[in-house]
C-alpha cells in the first residue's frame, strides 16, 4: 500500500504539474505575459475554460490510460514504485478509462486534479451549492474507497472493483 500511495502521489505531482503548465501557456496566449505561479481556469472567459478542460482532459486520458497500455500497466509514478495496473485478461483502454476517468474523475475526486477543474467549470452552468455537494459526496466515496483497500483481500479499491483491475508488484 505504501508504494500504491507514493505512486499516486508522483503521478499526482506531475499531472497537476503539467495541467498548470497547459494553463499558464494558455494564459500566455491570451496576454501575451509569461508567468511562474498557478493560473486558476476561472481566470479565462467560459468558452476559453472549456477548451481548455477539452485538453486536460485529453492529457489526462494519455497519461492515465494510453500510457498504462503502452508500458504494460505503469504510469511514471508506477514505474518508479515498481508496480502496475492489472487485469484477468489483457489490460484494455476501456478498463482503464473505467478505472481513471469514471471511478477516480467522476466518483472518488476529491484528491484528482482534473476533478478539481471540472467542478470549477461546472461552476459556470450550476450553483455553487451543487458543486459543493459534489465535493462531499466526491470525498464520501474516497473515504469509503481507501477503506475497501484495507478491508479487500487484493486491496482494491473503489476503481478497481468497477473496472476489474487491481495494482500488483511488477
Amino acid at each position: 500500500m505504501l508504494r500504491r500511495f507514493i505512486a499516486y502521489v508522483l503521478d499526482w505531482y506531475i499531472m497537476y504539474f503539467i495541467m498548470n503548465l497547459i494553463l499558464v501557456i494558455s494564459y500566455y496566449i491570451q496576454e501575451v505575459i509569461i508567468v511562474s505561479n498557478l493560473i486558476p481556469i476561472q481566470y479565462f472567459n467560459s468558452r476559453t475554460q472549456i477548451q481548455i478542460l477539452s485538453i486536460l482532459c485529453v492529457f489526462f486520458i494519455v497519461y492515465t490510460c494510453v500510457l498504462p497500455l503502452l508500458w504494460d500497466g505503469k504510469t511514471i509514478g508506477k514505474k518508479i514504485c515498481k508496480i502496475k495496473v492489472k487485469s484477468l485478461g489483457k489490460l484494455t483502454f476501456t478498463q482503464l478509462v473505467v478505472r481513471n476517468l469514471f471511478g477516480i474523475v467522476i466518483l472518488e475526486g476529491c484528491l484528482n486534479p482534473l476533478s478539481n477543474y471540472i467542478r470549477n467549470v461546472f461552476l459556470l452552468y450550476v450553483s455553487r451549492d451543487l458543486v459543493q455537494y459534489m465535493v462531499y459526496f466526491s470525498a464520501f466515496i474516497g473515504i469509503v474507497s481507501i477503506i475497501c483497500m484495507f478491508v479487500t483481500p487484493k486491496k482494491k479499491m473503489i476503481h478497481d472493483l468497477i473496472s476489474k483491475t487491481e495494482v500488483g508488484v511488477i
